[in-house]
């Protein structure tokens, strides 16, 4: 892919959003197969020497789900073999170093799985990045339903940080909250769900 570059001054002690749109005319997909990954990489320029940068790495993918035919990735019909999973790990505990994430990864693709359910909070960065590099579908979930600003604020942390994963195919607001289908959990739903699709309308959201 070309290199596509955008400049904008902003004064010192400012703050401005800058908004670039960039046209892929033949993107190499994210898929199972082939976990292809872009890189978008912002710096900051301070007379003329560059003084800050970020890298995000991305993918190029779409989804969809039909009625009566089910999941679609890149348009084509996948059917998902998911595990739902903690974290933890045999003598280590949840401080799991990096390479575990992926070599977890790595054994549930080998035995036929294609979908990691994550249980039941949002995963390590570094497993979002495993299942990317490795081709995973990942259900990303939050902790507890409600409609708090604290746990609002844990739901907009969540797909703020992870929604540039292209392995993210749905976002999960709870588990089995002893209130689900009552009144209030509809209300906290709802509250949850209107959050997820003003911070990323491209996927669904479940509990």
């Amino acid at each position: 892919v070309a290199k596509a570059e955008t400049r904008k001054r902003v004064a010192a002690g400012s703050a401005t959003e800058i908004v670039q749109s960039v046209r892929v005319a033949n993107p190499s997909l994210w898929s199972l197969e082939t976990p292809i990954l872009y890189s978008l990489r912002p710096s900051v320029h301070a007379g003329g020497v560059e003084t800050d940068s970020e890298t995000t790495p991305f993918g190029i993918r779409t989804i969809r789900w039909d009625a009566a035919r089910g999941f679609f990735l890149n348009d084509k019909p996948v059917k998902i073999k998911g595990t739902c999973n903690h974290q933890d790990f045999a003598g280590v505990g949840v401080a799991l170093p990096d390479r575990l994430h992926e070599y977890k990864i790595e054994k549930l693709k080998a035995m036929g799985s294609n979908g990691y359910r994550c249980s039941h909070h949002p995963p390590a960065a570094e497993l979002l990045d495993a299942c990317d590099r490795l081709g995973m579908l990942v259900m990303d979930e939050n902790r507890h339903l409600g409609d708090s600003e604290e746990i609002k604020g844990q739901v907009e942390s969540m797909v703020r940080r992870d929604r540039n994963h292209p392995s993210i195919f749905i976002w999960s607001t709870c588990n089995e909250e002893g209130h689900q289908g009552t009144d209030l959990a509809k209300r906290q739903g709802k509250a949850l769900y209107d959050l997820i699709y003003t911070l990323d309308g491209t996927r669904p959201v479940t509990s």
